[in-house]
């Protein structure tokens, strides 16, 4: 699965983790994405069952946006988008919504999990297992990545995701395709 996006080379990702490969999922046309999205749909609509309807999505920028948008209008549900860069986050108000709301956090590939952290931060949504399940259609395995480039450089350190909140994440997370 995605093989026809994976792209191979010497990649440095936005982390600073270095990576034999790479995904360029914006490179699927809007056809295979919307066919994507409706087999997350059923994995995030099975998920719904055990952990409770979702209320909001957000997509974070770029590619969870496509993802997240076709979402939210295959469920009927209010849309988001999280900003990427923080200058952005002046620019586009967080959603205001009680501390009971589902949030549907989405993106296209999880590597670090530092999106869904920005998210979460950004939103101001308190870290409970009812209130957040995040989503991707790509989960990267870490022993698939070399992350000796991050360690020591002040500059990507902070980039990496505190192991107390990637378990929060990995136990919230709904994937359509996880990595070996």
């Amino acid at each position: 699965m995605f093989s026809r996006i994976t792209k191979k080379g010497n990649f440095v990702l936005s982390s600073g983790v270095k990576s034999t490969y790479s995904y360029e999922y914006g490179d699927l046309s809007d056809a295979m994405n919307e066919a994507y999205c409706e087999i997350l749909l059923k994995k995030l609509l099975a998920w719904q069952k055990q952990h409770g309807k979702f209320n909001v999505v957000v997509g974070c920028e770029t590619e969870g946006i496509r993802i997240g948008h076709h979402l939210s209008k295959l469920m009927n549900l209010p849309f988001y988008i999280m900003p990427k860069k923080r200058l952005d986050y002046a620019q586009i108000a967080a959603a205001a919504y009680s501390p009971e709301t589902h949030w549907l956090i989405v993106d296209d590939v999880v590597t670090t999990g530092h999106s869904f952290i920005r998210a979460v931060d950004y939103l101001e949504v308190e870290e409970k297992p009812e209130t957040i399940t995040f989503a991707c259609m790509i989960k990267r395995n870490p022993a698939n990545l070399d992350y000796s480039a991050v360690q020591g450089d002040s500059e990507k350190e902070q980039l990496m995701v505190p192991d107390e909140r990637m378990d929060f994440i990995d136990k919230r997370l709904v994937s359509l395709y996880s990595e070996d």
